[in-house]
């Protein structure tokens, strides 16, 4: 049977590549903590070690022989802005694992680094006087002495390695060769020194020493010494490329880095003797390398790709609906009547009616409102065509208004004219796109100026606010409000929509338009109480003042458009996370604002709406143009970083549909304008920190590689 191995900070190239050389000998599993990838042949799983117990939950989930603890924050500049979190990644997380290997009696591999030294020596050894010059140097130097106190049995393995990097993760061997390979001029230090190491010779010899129970310190590192500069020479004659692109620069022309060692280079002396080895030359190490490049970690791992949107589903959530399919009605039940409630008393309206989708909830307000052929609706363009497509379902017409070029809403400024130049304007559907609330008090005077009915399309909107701090569903300025809970809207239950009013009579119509147009009286509503009224066919519905038990009478031509108690299970328990999902949304929008704020060539957009936003999308606009890439071109090499977009929205008229109907795509120019250079990019509540991060880093270098 074949050892296992666990491999920590499996995401990271030193540890994809170690499972890479060791799969078919032992059996692997990559502990990953945010970055999602898939690598034949290896397990995938996720975990913390943020304390002793989780890492022992680990050990005891996976029962590995041996751990290699490969994760660390290697950037030295942030090392030293951020001490306390270089010392919770380099040296806590270090001595969780050992602690938990110690008790468990597993043999654990701690990686270390070649930086620990003044770097006034070459060939530094095992037993050579650590000098840390920086903070990153400093917390990898109390790691190794917390690992030896808490598990004495430890190896310790100090090193410098290259390798083929990921699609999302570029080694330094990877920034010579790709730089080269696209023509690109490099700096390299001629005076800076190291003696690094294939990862494979790296795995392959520390597994030797695993084999001969070895114990503390290991340098393995290439015999060679050589700078930087060097190196890339090396390595570009291998690979073929243009040796002239590399210009040989001092460290000391970069003065706004961290100070480094400018002489890294360990002895291997040590581990040669022990293991009665000779490391191959740094020549045989390149070929190597290019040898591995068709079977390379960058085609090998996949990475779960970062989406522009994503639900977010926990044990509460699974737990919910669990409940409901094991002891539950799965539709018509209370759930259903739970959950409208809960909206409704979230947004402040009186009554909430669930249902299939936000495209139905669309279509029963234009039924509701009786909207039919020859009346017109005033809506945006930018929008999913469902806005549009609702009021067409009843033979309506859709009138479409320009947006506003500073919140992508309908202008309202246009409102008036629209109306004025239109025959028949019997709504307004304004549309609050990508969470931002339209101006409604104003649109609500219009409304009200002109006797006209107000349907808000809120399906990015829950949670946002108005300018007065209500929020948007609390229909003070509209008839009705529609909501989404797709997958990628503000919860989810599924599919479903929502419609929220105030008005009593709207409320019992869209109740039974839902079903098919036929009320059932008390039967269908438990708790609630329609008049009599509700009842047409009373002389043959009524035994004694009472409604027969089976009776039931169809009022409208309806639909079947009920949402299951399990939908409703799933968003109540959504919903109780709702302000927690809005929170985060709203930073992640925050901290893209600032990070792209001084980048040429892209701007946020709906900047100044930031606290009224539900930011259910993140949009931007990129001027292709002068970046010299297509949309489509950018938003390809996006995916092939792992990292999802979407363009919101097509306008709506430019549809082969609406043009056969005669709309003119040149109709809305500020619509025009907006969505020839519009980008969403990945905003939902899970997007961690460094996939944020990564996506920031990748817009701006295909911005400026260029």
């Amino acid at each position: 049977m074949k050892k296992k191995v666990l491999i920590t900070g499996g995401s990271g190239i030193l540890g994809v590549n170690w499972a890479l050389s060791v799969r078919d000998k032992y059996e692997v599993t990559l502990l990953l903590h945010h970055t999602k990838i898939f690598l034949p042949g290896v397990e995938i799983s996720y975990g913390s070690l943020n304390t002793s117990d989780e890492c022992l939950s680990l050990l005891a989930k996976h029962q590995p022989h041996i751990v290699i603890h490969t994760v660390g924050l290697t950037d030295i500049e942030k090392c030293e802005a951020e001490p306390r979190l270089a010392r919770k990644i380099n040296v806590d997380l270090a001595r969780n694992i050992a602690i938990a290997c110690n008790q468990e009696n597993i043999k654990l591999v701690h990686i270390s680094t070649d930086h620990l030294f003044s770097g006034d020596h070459e060939f530094s050894s095992e037993e050579s006087e650590t000098k840390p010059v920086n903070n990153y140097a400093h917390t990898k130097i109390q790691a190794e002495n917390e690992v030896l106190y808490n598990c004495k049995s430890s190896l310790i393995i100090r090193t410098n390695f290259f390798g083929w990097g990921t699609s999302y993760r570029q080694s330094f061997s990877d920034f010579v060769l790709k730089n080269l390979e696209n023509e690109q001029k490099i700096d390299l230090f001629s005076d800076v020194f190291f003696n690094p190491i294939l990862i494979n010779e790296l795995s392959k010899l520390t597994h030797q020493l695993v084999d001969i129970n070895a114990e503390g310190l290991f340098n393995i590192v290439s015999s060679e010494r050589m700078s930087k500069y060097e190196f890339g020479i090396k390595l570009a004659n291998c690979f073929n490329l243009d040796t002239d692109l590399i210009n040989e620069i001092s460290i000391k022309d970069k003065k706004n880095l961290v100070i480094r060692p400018k002489d890294m280079s360990l002895s291997n002396e040590k581990i040669c003797n022990m293991l009665n080895c000779q490391i191959p030359s740094i020549d045989e190490q390149f070929l190597t390398l290019k040898q591995q490049e068709v079977d390379s970690a960058i085609n090998q791992v996949k990475t779960d790709i970062i989406p522009y949107g994503k639900h977010f589903i926990d044990e509460d959530d699974i737990k919910s609906v669990v409940a409901v399919l094991r002891h539950g009605m799965l539709t018509q039940g209370p759930k259903v009547t739970e959950f409208e409630n809960k909206i409704a008393n979230y947004v402040g309206a009186k009554y909430a009616v669930a249902v299939s989708s936000g495209t139905a909830a669309l279509h029963l307000t234009c039924l509701a409102l009786g909207l039919g052929p020859g009346d017109n609706v005033i809506t945006s363009p930018n929008t999913f065509v469902a806005t549009s497509n609702s009021i067409l379902y009843v033979g309506a017409s859709p009138k479409f208004v320009d947006i506003d070029k500073q919140t992508l809403n309908i202008d309202i400024n246009q409102i008036e004219q629209a109306i004025l130049y239109s025959k028949n304007i019997k709504a307004i559907f304004p549309v609050h796109f990508a969470g931002l609330p339209c101006d409604m008090e104003k649109i609500k005077q219009l409304a009200d100026k002109y006797d006209i009915a107000v349907v808000e399309d809120a399906s990015h909107a829950l949670g946002a606010k108005y300018v007065n701090e209500k929020k948007v569903g609390n229909c003070q300025y509209s008839d009705m409000t529609c909501f989404s809970f797709h997958p990628v809207k503000g919860i989810a239950s599924g599919e479903g929509g929502l419609i929220t009013t105030n008005n009593p009579n709207l409320y019992h119509k869209l109740t039974l338009l839902r079903s098919h147009g036929i009320s059932k009286g008390n039967f269908e509503f438990p708790g609630i109480s329609f008049p009599d009224s509700s009842i047409k066919n009373k002389d043959i519905a009524l035994e004694n003042g009472e409604l027969k038990r089976w009776f039931y009478e169809m009022q409208y031509l309806g639909y079947n458009y009920r949402i299951s108690d399990f939908q409703c299970a799933l968003a109540i328990s959504q919903m109780d996370k709702v302000d927690l999902f809005l929170d985060s949304r709203r930073s992640m929008g925050k901290f893209y604002d600032q990070s792209f704020a001084e980048v040429k060539n892209i701007k946020p957009l709906q900047v100044y709406g930031r606290d009224n936003s539900s930011h259910h999308i993140y949009v931007v606009d990129i001027d292709f143009e002068k970046v010299g890439i297509t949309r489509h071109q950018f938003m390809t090499r996006l995916a092939e970083k792992g990292i999802g977009s979407q363009v919101h929205y097509i306008p709506v008229y430019n549809q082969p549909y609406y043009q056969d109907m005669g709309y003119d795509m040149n109709q809305c120019p500020v619509t025009e304008s907006y969505y020839q250079n519009t980008l969403s990019i990945p905003l939902y509540y899970g997007l961690s920190n460094e996939e944020q991060k990564l996506v920031i880093s990748s817009i701006k270098d295909l911005l400026q590689s260029q």
